[in-house]
């Protein structure tokens, strides 16, 4: 007997069919799996490279004191000190947006 292309469809309704919703859940759970997956990935990334980021702020703190918060006082006596410290804050703002789009 020869299985054509109307067959293949038929027999495929009837298994989706059969299935009911319990195909869609599982396809949910499939992409969810796959979402942990992901976020576990980031997580260890991101944990393994903590510790260097102490080191990395500390010395872009020692080359320029002010480059990602300066401190309240200063601040007071001198607004200008706010916009100078922008772009360090901003650029630890993208990167965190960055992995926060990368995860979703």
């Amino acid at each position: 007997m020869r299985i054509d292309r109307f067959h293949k469809i038929v027999i495929l309704i009837f298994c989706l069919a059969l299935a009911g919703p319990e195909l869609g859940i599982g396809l949910e759970l499939i992409v969810l799996v796959d979402a942990f997956g992901i976020e576990l990935l980031l997580i260890s990334l991101t944990a393994s490279l903590w510790s260097y980021w102490y080191f990395v702020k500390a010395k872009l703190e020692e080359f320029d004191s002010y480059f990602f918060t300066s401190p309240l006082r200063d601040i007071l006596k001198c607004p200008a000190l706010l916009a100078h410290a922008i772009p360090g804050s901003m650029g630890l703002f993208m990167f965190v947006l960055g992995l926060t789009v990368i995860s979703i």
